[in-house]
């Protein structure tokens, strides 16, 4: 792997860079594992997504960037905007450290919209010439052509009796007031959530305390990400808590993203939970989600995640000199107190050619010819017959990646352990999840690089990257009564280089 120096790691975006960005971008292209219809990094690495919000009649997103390598370097912002949750166009830098404040990185945060301008809350990542680490919670102002403006100062600083990480700050209303939920981690290394209060968006916002989760004193060492949505009439409540340990089968990756279903008191600064928290996606890959500040829907959220796990690296891109993907826009709602977690209605459109059908077990269409197609979408529903296997990116003598369901015991399994490409194995290669009614339908979508599975209408969902070799190509199936229809799936993110000459040119020196 390239080693990379400090001064490297802490370059920041200047107008001179442009020439090379493009060179990287179009080296990075030629990639076998590139997405066809996710968002991911333009080069680089990219990590969380950060102002997820609707806007000017478009949706807004932002991730973490560092633009030179697949390394987590010093943080920009990089946007992307889209119609419909489906097609992404780049539309360049957002935010780069520049000011005192974030001399070290913009760090991760969210979006508000009021008074024709979309606010970027984030946190301004500091260290002073002795090292000492300063988190500072910043704002700034995103007008209706693109053009952003930071405000000179701190809207919250550092508190006491925590240590230097408070971060993530997500903005919200409630009972006519703005509040800001923050991951934090106070002296004695306990994960918390601080909640801020204020009647206006860049002034006078005051701590109220902890967040009180009924049942819980801490999570973990340090609390991540924190997000709270209403849905109906119930409390949402997600955050990426980090010094969980494994429980069966749940909780084995690195950090976890987990969410409770509940009631909020924002008056007393207490969540009580319907029941214990759980696994957002029981996957491989999955952490730092955000719910988007939009008004499209009363009844549902909106959420992308970062396809990919802090501390994790991802070889076989690194060493191309990119990182990571996200995830599929997925609509929440809460139906019969459960979380139902869909992709976002939209995607239908991606469907293109019918490459295979199969009623009742018997094969109607074929035009794969046992290949895995490399940008898919399968569809399976109603299986008569009990168990079923799908294997994708197979080879004569490998599974590749195993979907399964086991209908004697009930387990539901991914396993990626026979793929030539092994990534993280310290924290194992396979994850299942008992079904207690059954497996009823199963949605898979494929790109090149990863694979999410949603289970029984958007009951369970299990993302993981994957990195097939060209030998491994081949898609074998296995089950009674199989009702399956796979079809190709469109471009829908466009990975060329035409945008960097103009949003370049708006980069200051």
């Amino acid at each position: 792997m390239e080693k990379w120096s400090k001064e490297e790691l802490e370059q920041v975006l200047a107008k001179r860079d442009g020439n090379r960005l493009r060179r990287l971008h179009e080296q990075i292209r030629r990639s076998s594992w590139r997405a066809r219809y996710h968002i991911q990094t333009v080069t680089g690495l990219m990590n969380d997504p950060n102002g997820f919000s609707f806007y000017g009649n478009r949706w807004h997103l932002f991730y973490q960037w560092f633009p030179f390598g697949a390394v987590h370097g010093m943080k920009h912002w990089y946007h992307v905007s889209s119609t419909d949750l489906v097609h992404w166009k780049n539309e360049g830098l957002a935010l780069k450290p520049d000011t005192v404040y974030d001399n070290k990185g913009c760090y991760s945060g969210s979006a508000f919209v009021k008074d024709g301008h979309l606010f970027l809350v984030y946190t301004g990542n500091h260290n002073e010439a002795d090292g000492r680490r300063i988190p500072y919670q910043m704002l700034a102002a995103m007008d209706e052509e693109g053009h952003i403006q930071k405000l000179s100062r701190p809207i919250i600083k550092p508190e006491n009796g925590y240590t230097e990480h408070q971060r993530d700050p997500k903005i919200f209303t409630e009972n006519g007031y703005y509040y800001i939920l923050l991951g934090a981690q106070d002296n004695e290394k306990r994960g918390k959530m601080l909640l801020y209060r204020s009647d206006q968006l860049a002034d006078g916002w005051k701590l109220m305390g902890e967040l009180k989760v009924k049942g819980y004193d801490s999570f973990g060492y340090m609390v991540e990400c924190p997000d709270i949505e209403k849905i109906g009439n119930k409390y949402l409540l997600l955050f990426s808590p980090q010094g969980l340990h494994g429980k069966g089968d749940e909780f084995r990756n690195a950090y976890q993203n987990v969410y409770m279903i509940g009631d909020f008191d924002a008056e007393n600064l207490i969540f009580t939970p319907d029941e214990r928290y759980k696994e957002l996606d029981r996957g491989l890959d999955f952490y730092a989600a955000q719910c988007a500040n939009q008004n499209v829907y009363t009844d549902k959220a909106v959420l992308e995640g970062w396809f990919g796990v802090s501390d994790y690296s991802y070889p076989p891109t690194d060493e191309e000199g990119w990182a990571n993907l996200l995830t599929l826009p997925r609509e929440l709602s809460i139906e019969n107190g459960k979380l139902m977690q869909r992709p976002a209605a939209a995607l239908s459109s991606l469907k293109g050619k019918l490459l295979f059908e199969a009623a009742d077990g018997k094969i109607k269409e074929d035009h794969m010819y046992g290949r895995t197609p490399d940008s898919a979408v399968i569809e399976l529903n109603n299986p008569t017959g009990g168990s079923v296997s799908l294997e994708l990116f197979s080879t004569g003598l490998h599974k590749g990646f195993s979907i399964s369901y086991n209908h004697d015991r009930g387990y539901f399994t991914i396993d990626r352990s026979d793929m030539e490409n092994q990534v993280n194995t310290e924290y194992g290669s396979s994850r299942r999840i008992r079904l207690e009614n059954g497996l009823k339908s199963m949605t898979v979508y494929v790109d090149r690089s990863s694979v999410e599975v949603f289970i029984n209408n958007g009951e369970y969902v299990m993302s993981s990257r994957i990195f097939p070799t060209v030998r491994e190509h081949l898609l074998r199936m296995s089950g009674k009564g199989i009702n399956m229809k796979i079809y190709n799936i469109d471009l829908a993110v466009s990975d060329d280089d035409a945008l960097f000459p103009s949003w370049m040119e708006s980069v200051k020196k």
